[in-house]
C-alpha cells in the first residue's frame, strides 16, 4: 500500500488538479491524504465537495506549521504503508508514474528513496528535475538537465545524493530508521536535509527517468517572494549548521554567502531579504519565524 500525501495551503485548485491526474493511477494500490495546513480561504468547502466525485482522506491540521509538518501529519496518520509518497499539490502526474517509482526499488536492496523526472507544466518538454546532487563541500544542491529540454531516451536511471521534495516516495523502513521531515525548517531545503540523513544511514536515492510528472513552479508561494527569500537563506546557513562539520562547514558557510551576494548583485535576492534570513539564522530561530518574532523557538 502507498500513501499518497498532498499538502494543501490555499490551493484547492491547484490540489484538485492533482487529484483529477492521481485518479487515472492504475496497477497499485494506494490511498490519497490531503493535509490542509490550516488555509485561510475555502480550500476546506471546496476539496469537501470534491470528494463526493473522488474519495480521498482530507485532515485539517489547526496551525500552519510548514511543509514539513504537514507532510508528517500524513506520514502519521498512514503509519501502516509500505510507501509513502510525497507529492507537490501544484503537480500533474502520468497515469504510469507511480508504477515505475515503486519497480524503482528493485535497483537495490538499499534503495530507499526513489524520484522522478520532473517538467514545467507550462512547457511539458522543458526539465526541471532529472536527478540531482547535494555537495558535500559547499551545501549547494544541483537538479541536473536544469531547463535542458532532452528526449527520455537521453536520460538514464542512477544513484543520487539529492531529490525533490516535490516528489518523493519513501520505503517505510526509510521513515522507521532515520524518521520523519524535520519541522525546524517550516519552508525549504527540508528536503535536503532529509537527503542528508538518509543517505548517512546508508540508504540509496534514486532517479527513475521513465516515471514523469508535471511542476507548476512556485505556484504556491511565488518565485522572488519575500517568504521564499528569506527561508531559502536561514534554511541553508541551518542546513549547514546542522550536518556540517569542521573545514567543511567552513567552507559552505563562505561558498554559501558568495552566493547570495553574488545574486543581491544580479538582483535575484533581495538584500532586505538576505539580511531578515542571515539575522533569524544568527538568532537561532527555528520553525515558522519573520523578522524577530518574538514567538519563535530557537535551537539550542
Amino acid at each position: 500500500m502507498v500513501a499518497v500525501i498532498l499538502v494543501n495551503y490555499n490551493g484547492a485548485a491547484d490540489t484538485i488538479s492533482c487529484l483529477e491526474s492521481l485518479s487515472a493511477i492504475h496497477n497499485v494500490e494506494f490511498e490519497i491524504i490531503v493535509v490542509d495546513n490550516c488555509s485561510t480561504d475555502d480550500s476546506i468547502q471546496r476539496l469537501q465537495k470534491y470528494r463526493e466525485s473522488y474519495p480521498f482522506t482530507l485532515l485539517q491540521s489547526d496551525t500552519n506549521r510548514g511543509f514539513s509538518a504537514g507532510n508528517n501529519i500524513g506520514i502519521r496518520y498512514a503509519e501502516n504503508a509500505d510507501y509513502y509518497l510525497l507529492l507537490n499539490n501544484d503537480t500533474i502526474v502520468e497515469a504510469d508514474f507511480l508504477e515505475k517509482l515503486l519497480k524503482g526499488f528493485e535497483s537495490s536492496k538499499d534503495c530507499g528513496i526513489t524520484t522522478p523526472q520532473i517538467r514545467y507544466y507550462s512547457e511539458p518538454d522543458r526539465i526541471w528535475y532529472a536527478g540531482g546532487s547535494l555537495n558535500p563541500r559547499t551545501g549547494r544542491t544541483e537538479h541536473y538537465h536544469y531547463n535542458e529540454i532532452l528526449s527520455d531516451s537521453n536520460l538514464s536511471s542512477c544513484k543520487v545524493s539529492f531529490a525533490s521534495g516535490c516528489c518523493l516516495c519513501i520505503a517505510r523502513r526509510v521513515v522507521d530508521t532515520v524518521g520523519a521531515l524535520n519541522e525546524d525548517f517550516f519552508l525549504y531545503e527540508e528536503d535536503a536535509e532529509y537527503c542528508l540523513r538518509v543517505v548517512k544511514a546508508g540508504f540509496e536515492i534514486h532517479f527513475v527517468p521513465s516515471s514523469l510528472i508535471y511542476h507548476k513552479v512556485s505556484a504556491t508561494t511565488g518565485a522572488g517572494s519575500t517568504l521564499s527569500q528569506y527561508y531559502s537563506v536561514r534554511n541553508k546557513y541551518y542546513l549547514i549548521w546542522l550536518h556540517y562539520e569542521g573545514t567543511n562547514r567552513l567552507a559552505a558557510y563562505t561558498y554559501c554567502t558568495v552566493q547570495f551576494l553574488f545574486r543581491c548583485i544580479k538582483k535575484e535576492l533581495y538584500f532586505k531579504n538576505y539580511r531578515r534570513g542571515l539575522k533569524a539564522f544568527l538568532r537561532k530561530e527555528i520553525g515558522k519565524t519573520m523578522d524577530g518574532n518574538q514567538d519563535a523557538r530557537r535551537r539550542s
